[in-house]
């Protein structure tokens, strides 16, 4: 009986051997892969040459924390209507609430204030290089009718109006308030437009 269980004893021991060096060769290259994938998303794009071994992106997803120019500001639209030369008060169209410890729960408003900031940031960008390509984008446009729609609800006798876009430091409040965008007079839409 003795020589059934020393039997019995040894190939159990090979057993565990093969099985701690399978497990060992497990954690290893789980190990590797989550290194390799941290690595991967640091925001220097140096570490980019580690993709070209994962062409389809599955085991190395991009997964950036950081946009390529993150948003580091908050921004106000405001608005003026009247005529050409008698313009009325600037008056706030949008803005960005201040924020709530509540909004780490629930924030649906979140997407719409990221919209916001988008076409806000995009605007204000295509303004340092002037105003002809600032009045071409897309982000204008629909400031631009966001606007329109507004003042539509509020004023009822203007020709004209302008927007701005003012940018704020957000929580940083050493930093002053800045005018990142002006637009022209653009004329009121005709009902049903």
């Amino acid at each position: 009986m003795s020589g059934i269980v020393r039997r019995v004893l040894r190939e159990a021991h090979v057993d565990s051997r093969r099985g701690s060096l399978a497990a060992t060769c497990v954690e290893v290259a789980l190990g590797a892969a989550l290194t390799v994938t941290v690595l991967s998303q640091h925001p220097l794009r140096s570490f980019d040459r580690l993709r070209r071994f994962d062409p389809t992106l599955l085991m190395l997803p991009d997964w950036r924390l950081f946009a390529p120019r993150p948003v580091m500001h908050d921004f106000h639209l405001l608005c003026r209507a009247g005529e050409p030369g008698h313009e009325g008060e600037w008056q706030v169209a949008s803005t960005i609430a201040k924020r709530s410890v509540s909004q780490f729960v629930w924030y649906p408003e979140r997407r719409r204030d990221k919209a916001f900031l988008d076409l806000c940031q995009e605007v204000s960008f295509a303004a340092g290089e002037g105003s002809s390509p600032a009045l071409a984008t897309e982000a204008y446009r629909i400031l631009r009718d966001y606007v329109s729609g507004y003042l539509a609800a509020t004023c009822h006798a203007y020709e004209t109006f302008q927007l701005m876009i003012m940018r704020t430091g957000g929580h940083d409040s050493e930093e002053p308030l800045t005018c990142t965008f002006l637009s022209p007079h653009e004329k009121r839409k005709a009902a049903g437009r």
